[in-house]
């Protein structure tokens, strides 16, 4: 499998997409550190499980229940080459799926090397994107508005697009009302999702490994 991302897990899901039914195939790891992040062992990869390639392939062979496979994270772009591969796995297994992929959007060039092999892009939008220092102080590493942006133009021209944002604490009704008027002016008409944040406690040092990082795209994004 070494062609392909490590998978730590799999599921089949009636929630994530609406009207669809999906298989979620989820990623580790991240090249940043939200402060409030529900998918920390996911980003940290502690969760100690791995779904071989057999297994991938026999799930996709044989479940006829879905229509959606969802590749989610952690950040599933920072696996670059490997998620090409694993895009490409999925469109030769079962050429009738739909694809979409979850992002931050920090890494447009590795979704323009995919945006004609998948169907959407679930984009988070954590804060408003011309607040870069709340937007940084928010994910843990510098913003980068001008990747961000790219990766928002790509995602509005794929047909099951949608955009994420949780309501955390920090942001403001003022903020709330910016990211809604971005989104109006931005994304292509593409809906839109506010979710309740629900408290979470995060591991000790959770920011504590920011340097080893490098820049919020990700040591393995460049395509």
């Amino acid at each position: 499998m070494s062609d392909l991302p490590r998978i730590a897990s799999m599921l089949t899901s009636f929630i994530e997409h609406p009207g669809r039914i999906s298989l979620g195939i989820y990623l580790p790891g991240c090249n940043w550190r939200c402060l409030y992040c529900h998918n920390y062992e996911l980003v940290l990869d502690v969760v100690g499980e791995e779904v071989c390639e057999d297994e991938l392939r026999w799930e996709l062979e044989n479940n006829r229940l879905i229509d959606l496979v969802v590749i989610s994270g952690g950040e599933p772009t920072i696996h670059g080459e490997k998620l090409l591969n694993l895009v490409k796995l999925v469109r030769d297994l079962r050429p009738d799926l739909k694809i979409r992929i979850d992002t931050n959007g920090s890494n447009p060039g590795v979704l323009s090397r995919i945006k004609n092999l998948i169907d959407g892009v679930a984009l988070d939008i954590k804060a408003p994107p011309d607040d870069v220092e709340k937007y940084s102080m928010i994910i843990g590493a510098r913003f980068d508005r001008g990747r961000f942006m790219k990766s928002v133009a790509i995602a509005r021209d794929l047909p099951l697009t949608i955009y994420r944002t949780v309501r955390y604490p920090c942001l403001s009704e003022e903020d709330l009302d910016r990211i809604r008027r971005f989104v109006e002016e931005n994304c292509g008409g593409k809906p839109h999702y506010f979710t309740e944040f629900n408290p979470v406690r995060m591991p000790r040092g959770w920011r504590r490994d920011l340097s080893k990082l490098g820049d919020s795209r990700g040591a393995h994004s460049v395509l």
